[in-house]
């Protein structure tokens, strides 16, 4: 099992929105007194603030850090809906000390903060995602109910292997897929495939003209076979001008968990690259972000 998140120093805190308490964690320098900007680390699909205690662990001494559980997961309350999840995040944005903040989604979270970039790229000086399909690419007609029906067959046909299935796709270390398990024991197979369904339906919005307006890491697990994750995210960099890409070796969809030094290694690297980026937009620096974020590429996919 991995370690549970209570046994590192970090003080709990609650945010009341109108129809649900979202629970957050923050932990790491204060960032009232800090010069670097505010990480906030996004969990995946069914599972909880515990699923970052690897990456929270490793950069709490150089980094504030703010942990959440989405609505409906975790310590959270609530309905799930993708729309209210992304607004429980802004309002949180809107209460947290400081003004620099980099997101760092895992699979929904990751389309949470992509969605948080979209609207509003101004309050963001950097996006992690990992282990998400891009909201933005471009899509057959259809593809985004098929893939809502084919889900709810695969809740149906799998019965009580279900939730167990759903483990081993989203990870490939067996005491990580425990975790999954144990993170969803309260779980209704149809409560998870309405938060799934939600995001699909609420998150995928094509527009293949969109580009990210911040710099970007993207990142895989080797393995991950769920959606089209792994190539997508490959051709997703390819076409982002702020991006990076990183494969996490030795890893599936979970990618921090299964090989949690690999990826915070990677995830540490882009952190301290966009410091560098902003004190030398801060110096008035002749390198311009773009260029020094492009010197960075090869050290971000070689980290791994």
């Amino acid at each position: 099992m991995i370690p549970r998140f209570d046994v590192i120093h970090a003080s709990s805190h609650a945010l009341d929105r109108p129809d649900a308490t979202i629970r957050y964690w923050v932990s790491g320098p204060a960032a009232a007194q800090c010069t670097v900007a505010t990480v906030v680390l996004l969990h995946g699909a069914t599972l909880d603030h515990h699923s970052w205690h690897p990456q929270v662990a490793a950069l709490e001494d150089r980094f504030p850090l703010v942990v959440p559980d989405l609505r409906a997961h975790g310590e959270s309350t609530g309905d799930f809906d993708f729309h209210a999840a992304v607004a429980d995040m802004e309002a949180l944005l809107e209460l947290l000390p400081g003004e620099r903040f980099v997101l760092v989604g895992l699979s929904l979270g990751g389309n949470i903060a992509q969605e948080m970039v979209r609207r509003d790229p101004a309050r963001v000086s950097a996006l992690v995602v990992a282990d998400a399909t891009c909201n933005t690419a471009a899509r057959y007609p259809m593809e985004i109910s098929a893939g809502v029906t084919a889900l709810r067959m695969q809740a149906l046909l799998a019965g009580e292997d279900f939730a167990r299935r759903a483990a081993e796709a989203t990870a490939t270390d067996p005491d990580v897929q425990a975790y999954a398990l144990q993170a969803n024991a309260h779980r209704s197979d149809s409560e998870t495939v309405t938060i799934l369904a939600s995001m699909l339906t609420g998150a995928l919005r094509p527009d293949p003209t969109y580009r990210l307006q911040v710099p970007t890491l993207l990142i895989h697990g080797e393995t991950d076979r769920i959606g089209d994750i792994a190539a997508g995210t490959t051709a997703w960099a390819r076409r982002e001008p702020l991006a990076e890409h990183a494969v996490i070796p030795r890893a599936g969809h979970a990618s921090n968990l299964d090989n949690p030094e690999a990826f915070t290694r990677v995830l540490e690297t882009f952190l301290l690259q966009v410091v560098v980026d902003d004190a030398r937009d801060s110096a008035g620096s002749l390198d311009g972000p773009a260029e020094v974020r492009r010197r960075g590429r090869q050290a971000v996919a070689g980290a791994a």
